[in-house]
């Protein structure tokens, strides 16, 4: 993938844009979960369903063979400058995908298949991104950031559960990260835990709507999320995952 003209994107306009008030409870808490409803400002229902069209076009992860999932996914990197209420996103070249800070993938150089550049630059991808971008600054103060993004469908099947983290318990050893939900059809489980650092009250939600999300400092909490049951013979939970860690 090569390197494309920056695209500038300006969240700040956006009526239910809400950044200050969310990046002060991620500030106080670690994390803060957002419903559909609080981020539908951000982008329109076409351009919303267009990104969740690129999670039908996943090929498998062969990354967990041997730990009891099936996974599918595609990896991506784009650099974000956060400037005020403009965030200008650039496409980087694909790379091997890092997670030393969790002991299952410590130590190895994880390969996705990319995202493609239409999909990076998507006004709806890039309307999330921005918005977790200007999260990030919020909540950490730099302005440049090497942005990984994931797009992650588990499977589950009659016997045989889904497991969005098959890690367990884990720090992702990122920044900062945003998780938003695309799509969850023909499951239920999938109940989202949050352990915070400062040993405070354990907080668990299930992301149920598109657009339900969450965004957390990476540094203050350790999260997991429970099996997937298919209610029929399969069903999917689908998620854009975002990860933010600082330019070089």
């Amino acid at each position: 993938m090569t390197n494309s003209t920056s695209n500038t994107l300006t969240t700040g306009q956006q009526v239910r844009d809400g950044v200050p008030t969310f990046s002060e409870q991620v500030r106080r808490t670690g994390f803060v979960v957002l419903r559909k409803p609080e981020l539908a400002g951000l982008t329109g229902d076409a351009d919303l369903e267009e990104l969740r069209g690129a999670w039908e076009n996943l090929p498998v992860d062969t990354q967990v063979h041997g730990v009891g999932v099936y996974r599918e996914r595609r990896y991506g990197r784009l650099r974000a400058d956060v400037d005020g209420d403009t965030v200008t996103l650039e496409v980087l070249p694909n790379a091997v995908f890092r997670q030393d800070a969790i002991p299952l993938w410590e130590g190895k150089d994880r390969v996705f298949e990319p995202i493609a550049e239409d999909v990076l630059l998507s006004p709806g991808l890039r309307a999330l991104v921005g918005f977790d971008a200007r999260m990030a600054t919020a909540v950490n103060g730099n302005t440049a950031w090497k942005v990984g993004v994931h797009l992650v469908r588990v499977v589950a099947r009659a016997g045989s559960d889904g497991l969005p983290t098959p890690e367990g318990r884990h720090r992702d050893g990122h920044t900062c990260v945003g998780l938003h939900l695309m799509r969850r059809d023909g499951v239920t489980g999938g109940l989202s835990t949050v352990h915070p650092n400062d040993g405070s009250d354990i907080v668990r939600t299930t992301l149920l709507q598109p657009l339900d999300s969450m965004f957390f400092d990476d540094n203050m909490i350790t999260h997991e999320v429970s099996p997937t049951v298919a209610e029929g013979t399969s069903g999917v939970r689908d998620m854009l995952q975002i990860d933010f860690n600082p330019m070089d």
